[in-house]
C-alpha cells in the first residue's frame, strides 16, 4: 500500500502507514552511538547531527528494499512475505530508535543551545516534531494502527475488485476511528483533529485555510467547466494508434533527461512512483499502454518533477534537507507535467520527436489539443487538469466531515454520488468507480488528498513568477532549453528543503506572497477559453 500511494520522500505518509520502509535507524540505541569521549566533547548539535544522519541512512536503505520489491524482485508470494519480514525487522529497530529517551535528551540539549544557523534550527525543530509525535502514540495503539493499515488495505483491494461496499464499510469506519484516536494523542495547539491529520502531510495548513482556498477555486472553475462541457469537443486522434512500449520508454527517457532529470534510473512498475535514496540517487518509474502514448509520457514527466525536487535538496541527511511537504512536492511534479508538458511551446519541441520515434499522426497543434481535452471523469487519476480540482475538493469535504463526526461512513456512497453530480455533472454507476476507487483512506492517510490541489495552486503561482523572471520562456521551451526553468525552481524552492514551517512561509520568501488561488484560476481560464472557443472569454 505504501508504494501504491507514492514512494517519494513522504516521511509523514509512511509513518502513518505503520512504519515499514521508512523506519530509519541503526541497530542499537542513540546512547550507544554517542558514548565515546570524543562525542561527549562535541556540542549537542554535533551529536544530534551524527544520530540523525545515521537514522537517515537506514531510512534510505529501507527505501531501497521497498523499491526493489516494487520494481526488481520476483513477484512471488513467498518473496513478498520474506521482504515484509525484513522491512518489519527494520521497522521495529527504527521505532525503538525514534522513541529512545536518549534521542529526546539530545534534542532538548540542542534546543538549549539555540542554534543561530537557520538550517540547524530547522533540523532541531523537525527532529522535535517527529520525536514528540512518535512518543505520544502509546505502543498498544501504534501496534493496532500498523495491523489495521495492513488488513484494511487487503479489505479495500478485495472490496474494490468485487464492488462490495458492504464488506468494506465497517473496516473504513474503523480506519476513521483510528485516525481520530491517533490525532487525539498527538494533538498540540491545533484548532481541531482534522488539522492534526492535515499537518502530517502539509505542515502549517488548516481546514479553515483550505476552506478559503478551495471555495474560491470551486466558485471560479464550476462555470468554466460547464462552459467547456457545452462546447464542441477536441479530437483525441493523435493519441491513438499502436506504440511499442520499448519505443515509448526510449523516447520518454530522452525527454525527461532533457528536462533535467540527469541522473537516476527510469523503470517500469504497476503504479508510477519516485523514490529517493539521496540527492545523488533518485529513481522514477512509469507504465505504458501500447494503444495510447500520452499517459506514459505524462507519468514520466510528472515523476521527473518529483525527482528533480529530491535531487535539488541538500545532501546533509538532516531533516532540513527533507522535502517540506506533500503539497510542495506535488507542485514540482505538476509544474513540469502541466505548465511545461501541456503547454503549446512544448509540442514544438516534442511533436517532431513523437512523429519520428512513435509514428504519431498529427500536427503540433493537433497534439496540443488532444492532450488538453476536457472530459469529466468518474476516476480521479484519469481526470484532466481542469476538472481534477473538483475531485480533490469533494474528497477533502467528505473526509473533513467524517473526522469532525458530522457525517457517518455508512452514508459515504450517497454523499459521494451527490457531490459528483453537483461538482462535475457525472452520475456514479457503482461504488467501484465511486467511493471505493482510492486507496488512501484504507491506508489511514486522511489529510493527504488536499495536498494534490495545494500542489496545483502552488505550481500555477510559481509558473506566473517564472514567466516574469524568464520573459522568453516559451521560446526556450519550444527548442528544448529547460535548464533556466530548472535553475529557477532550484533557487526558489529546492534549495530550501524544510527550512520553512509551511508552504505559505516558503512562498513568502521565494515569490513575496503566500499561496494564492488566483494564479491557477487565471491559468485555466486563459488556456481553456481559447482552446474551446468560449464566447466572451
Amino acid at each position: 500500500p505504501r508504494g501504491r500511494l507514492r514512494m517519494i520522500a513522504s516521511r509523514a505518509l509512511r509513518r502513518l502507514l505503520g512504519g515499514g520502509a521508512i523506519a530509519f535507524g541503526l541497530i542499537g540505541t542513540v546512547s550507544g552511538l554517542a558514548t565515546s569521549a570524543h562525542l561527549e566533547q562535541q556540542s549537542a548539535m554535533s551529536r544530534l547531527t551524527t544520530s540523525l544522519k545515521q537514522i537517515a541512512n537506514l531510512k534510505r536503505v529501507s527505501a531501497l528494499a521497498e523499491w526493489d520489491q516494487l520494481v526488481m524482485m520476483p513477484d512471488r508470494e513467498e518473496s513478498h512475505e520474506e521482504r515484509g519480514e525484513q522491512l518489519a525487522t527494520l521497522a521495529s529497530v527504527i521505532h525503538a530508535r525514534e522513541t529512545d529517551a536518549a534521542l529526546g535528551k539530545l534534542i532538548a540539549e540542542a534546543e538549549a543551545e539555540a542554534p543561530a544557523d537557520r538550517r540547524d534550527a530547522a533540523s532541531v525543530r523537525e527532529a522535535r516534531k517527529r520525536y514528540d509525535r512518535a512518543t505520544k502514540i502509546p505502543a498498544e495503539l501504534a501496534e493496532r494502527k500498523a495491523k489495521l493499515g495492513s488488513s484494511a488495505y487487503a479489505a479495500w483491494a478485495k472490496a474494490r475488485e468485487a464492488n462490495d461496499w458492504e464488506s468494506f464499510q465497517p473496516v473504513l469506519a474503523e480506519c476513521f476511528s483510528m485516525v481520530r484516536a491517533v490525532a487525539e494523542c498527538t494533538k498540540g495547539g491545533e484548532a481541531e483533529l482534522y488539522d492534526v491529520c492535515l499537518g502530517e502531510f502539509e505542515p502549517g495548513m488548516t481546514a479553515a485555510r483550505l476552506d478559503e482556498l478551495f471555495a474560491e477555486t470551486k466558485a471560479a472553475l464550476q462555470p468554466l467547466i460547464a462552459a467547456v462541457k457545452a462546447a464542441p469537443q477536441l479530437s483525441a486522434g493523435p493519441l491513438e494508434g499502436s506504440f511499442p512500449k520499448e519505443a515509448q520508454a526510449e523516447l520518454n527517457e530522452r525527454i525527461v533527461r532533457a528536462l533535467g532529470f540527469a541522473h537516476g534510473r527510469c523503470d517500469v512498475s504497476v503504479h508510477p512512483f519516485t523514490t529517493s535514496f539521496s540527492p545523488a540517487d533518485v529513481r522514477i518509474t512509469t507504465r505504458y499502454k501500447p494503444t495510447e502514448w500520452f499517459q506514459g509520457l505524462a507519468g514520466s514527466v510528472h515523476e521527473a518533477g518529483h525527482a528533480m525536487y529530491e535531487s535539488g535538496l541538500g545532501r546533509s541527511g538532516l531533516p532540513v534537507d527533507d522535502a517540506l511537504s506533500m503539497g510542495v512536492h506535488e507542485s514540482q511534479s505538476l509544474f513540469w507535467e502541466r505548465h511545461v508538458a501541456l503547454s503549446r511551446p512544448f509540442w514544438a519541441y516534442a511533436g517532431p520527436l513523437l512523429r519520428e520515434h512513435l509514428g504519431v499522426k498529427g500536427t503540433d497543434q493537433a497534439i496540443y489539443e488532444a492532450v488538453n481535452r476536457v472530459e469529466p471523469s468518474l476516476i480521479r487519476v484519469e481526470a484532466d487538469e481542469l476538472t481534477y480540482p473538483m475531485h480533490v475538493i469533494m474528497r477533502y469535504e467528505l473526509e473533513r466531515d467524517l473526522v469532525r463526526g458530522r457525517t457517518e461512513v455508512k452514508d459515504l456512497p450517497k454523499l459521494w454520488a451527490a457531490k459528483m453530480k453537483e461538482l462535475l455533472g457525472v452520475d456514479v454507476p457503482d461504488n467501484k468507480r465511486g467511493c471505493l476507487q482510492d486507496v488512501h483512506w484504507s491506508g489511514l492517510a486522511v489529510g493527504y488528498f488536499p495536498t494534490y490541489l495545494l500542489g496545483a495552486l502552488m505550481a500555477a503561482q510559481l509558473a506566473h513568477y517564472i514567466r516574469k523572471d524568464i520573459p522568453d520562456l516559451d521560446s526556450k521551451v519550444a527548442v528544448g532549453d529547460f535548464a533556466p526553468v530548472k535553475a529557477w525552481l532550484h533557487e526558489h524552492v529546492h534549495k530550501y528543503g524544510s527550512v520553512h514551517t509551511s508552504m505559505d512561509e516558503l512562498l513568502k520568501e521565494s515569490v513575496g506572497e503566500p499561496l494564492n488561488p488566483k494564479y491557477l484560476i487565471d491559468y485555466l481560464t486563459d488556456k481553456y477559453s481559447p482552446l474551446y472557443k468560449l464566447k466572451g472569454k
